[in-house]
């Protein structure tokens, strides 16, 4: 039988009736004895229907509040999410540094360098050095002789073995001492007209190597959790307390997002009841829900978004993630040199690699000399220490190396497998699509590599490969792998998608039995728009412009991935900032529509933008 609660006045009602049909009562008036009694226990009725109305709603995760709704949604481990600070990076730089830049490109082999202006670089005596191309690969310590001030130009001992280009930095090596900013440091977003002042604090130390104007990135985090921490590029650039050292500077290269408030009542049913729907099914519904609110304990990074893509023939499914500010995916890539040694190896104990590429190299570990299409001189050898450029090799090469040749770093799939063994497990994972170098040597033959699909299927979300042919490997042969994988949040979202066998109880995992799935950052889709204003009495154009910027960045930014972006939404927005009295939107045309795999950005690559009001 269904419950139906019952109101005073209906109550009231039924009472009098029963008293009239069973009594000799007849004054029924209003302020009668009989009536004002009646009336009294009418209304202790009512207040009790109300509680149970109260409690029955209390006990349903469509219609509980707050921290009714927080108990009910608890019976199944799902947690409101609380508001979270902001993220991203600031880099250091010294003022002080004598720097400038090239002011016209220098190809390799040039001996002069042209500032825009030297003035502030002496006039050597005999000689003194500088650096050129601070931040390329193209990096560069020069000897400077001769100072022609009239000219901004640089006299170099020896022509330079790099080009240059218009933008690139110089600077007075000399004298120069390296920066050190401990973590702990803040950092401020100076107020404006529209917006308080924003304090971030630094997670890691930073470093200014001698000789450089700027130093490593570092990541911060908002004092103030919620979304008033997040702040567009190049805002950062104040220090809470004295600078770290005479000289400093601070700004943050690219927008500092993620900062979300708590979720509020409605979003906290949406994704509960999606949660609930999905339970013990690996559906496209229990991935999308289950992958929303995944945290990465190192880097404290959290999926706002998500999409699935499932493919119509063959391929993985794809998990696409965002964290709320179209985050860049951190990676690790194993990688490759070339050797850079004049005379040829055999029997050598140290090999010497470029500069650059030998710097991304671990300080032990074992790498694969290949060359040619064939890989027929091709060698595993192992290394267990490096001294700047050069690797000390465990064992003397067997073969001829030369100049030129690449090398990898690998991880070692297997030194010696088993008869007919098939499949196999590439230690790091997940795999980034396409990446994956697999190469296999049986026993008296030589390295070669592998074809995906051809010669072998992978599941990147495990690592896990299996040998296309029947027969398996021969008995000792070796395997390795030279390949991109990814880390911290998108590594923390398959792992919990995928389940973890070693931590079942942790990671029960998602998916279903016999499909491959893996997580992707989604596309990023720029959607540049160009409003204009006009503002009501008491206001100006010029102080609502950016508020209103603000509120389209913020819409634009609140889509998941594969939502459009609905141009009225454009409009509403903009009116709902306080003072506006008409808003024109001539860009974007029409909605703006996104791909399942595709994430709407209100900036470009580098952090800028997109969205201008005039």
């Amino acid at each position: 039988m269904a419950f139906t609660p019952r109101e005073f006045n209906q109550i009231l009602s039924d009472m009098i009736s029963y008293v009239r049909v069973n009594t000799t009562v007849t004054d029924f008036s209003i302020g009668a004895v009989v009536r004002s009694t009646l009336e009294a226990a009418a209304l202790e009725d009512d207040e009790q229907y109300f509680q149970m109305v109260q409690l029955l709603d209390a006990f349903s995760v469509l219609t509980a509040k707050g921290s009714d709704l927080d108990r009910r949604v608890k019976d199944f481990n799902i947690f409101r999410e609380p508001a979270k600070s902001a993220f991203g990076k600031v880099f250091f730089f010294d003022k002080n540094l004598t720097s400038d830049s090239v002011s016209l490109d220098s190809p390799s082999g040039s001996t002069t360098i042209t500032l825009f202006s030297s003035e502030n670089f002496p006039l050597p005596s005999p000689s003194y050095v500088i650096r050129v191309g601070e931040g390329t690969s193209r990096v560069q310590d020069l000897t400077v002789t001769g100072h022609t001030p009239a000219g901004n130009l640089l006299t170099l001992s020896v022509p330079t073995t790099e080009d240059f280009f218009i933008g690139d930095r110089v600077s007075l090596l000399e004298g120069a001492v390296g920066k050190t900013i401990n973590a702990g440091e803040s950092v401020q977003a100076p107020p404006t007209s529209s917006q308080f002042a924003k304090t971030y604090i630094t997670q890691e130390a930073a470093f200014i190597e001698p000789g450089n104007f700027t130093s490593s990135q570092v990541a911060i985090t908002s004092v103030d959790v919620g979304v008033v921490g997040n702040v567009s590029a190049s805002r950062i650039k104040a220090f809470i307390a004295t600078p770290p050292f005479s000289g400093a500077g601070v700004t943050n290269p690219a927008a500092v997002e993620g900062g979300t408030d708590e979720e509020n009542d409605a979003a906290l049913k949406l994704r509960a009841l999606q949660k609930i729907q999905s339970l013990s099914r690996g559906t496209k519904l229990a991935l999308k829900a289950e992958s929303i609110g995944i945290e990465d304990p190192a880097t404290g990074q959290r999926v706002v978004s998500s999409n699935i893509l499932e493919p119509l023939v063959g391929s993985d499914v794809q998990v696409f993630v965002d964290d709320g500010s179209g985050f860049t995916v951190d990676v690790v890539e194993l990688p490759s040199a070339t050797i850079v040694d004049p005379a040829p190896l055999l029997g050598a104990v140290s090999i010497v690699l470029d500069a650059p590429g030998a710097a991304l190299f671990p300080t032990s570990g074992h790498i694969l000399i290949k060359v040619g299409p064939t890989g027929s001189t091709t060698e595993l050898v192992e290394y267990g220490s490096k001294v700047g450029n050069e690797l000390f090799l465990s064992t003397p090469l067997t073969q001829v190396h030369v100049s030129g040749e690449i090398v990898d770093f690998v991880d070692v799939v297997t030194l010696s497998a088993e008869t007919g063994q098939r499949r196999f497990k590439i230690p790091t994972f997940p795999i980034r699509t396409d990446t994956e170098l697999i190469f296999l040597k049986p026993p008296a033959a030589d390295w070669a590599p592998l074809k995906r699909d051809t010669d072998y299927v992978i599941n990147r979300g495990t690592g896990e490969f299996e040998l296309v042919s029947a027969i398996g490997a021969f008995l000792g042969t070796q395997i390795v792998s030279n390949h991109i994988f990814y880390t911290n949040l998108i590594a923390r979202v398959q792992k919990v998608l995928e389940g973890d066998i070693k931590d079942s109880t942790a990671f029960p995992g998602v998916k279903a039995a016999g499909i491959f799935l893996s997580v992707e950052t989604p596309s990023r889709l720029e959607v540049p728009v160009v409003a204009s204003i006009s503002a009501e009495d008491g206001f100006t154009e010029l102080d609502l412009a950016p508020l209103v910027k603000d509120a389209i960045e913020a819409y634009i930014n609140s889509r998941g991935v594969g939502e459009d972006i609905i141009r009225s939404k454009l409009i509403d927005v903009a009116f709902n900032v306080e003072g506006v009295r008409d808003v024109t939107i001539s860009s974007p045309s029409s909605n703006v529509v996104a791909l399942d795999n595709e994430l709407p950005v209100s900036t470009n690559a580098v952090g800028v933008s997109l969205v201008s009001v005039l």
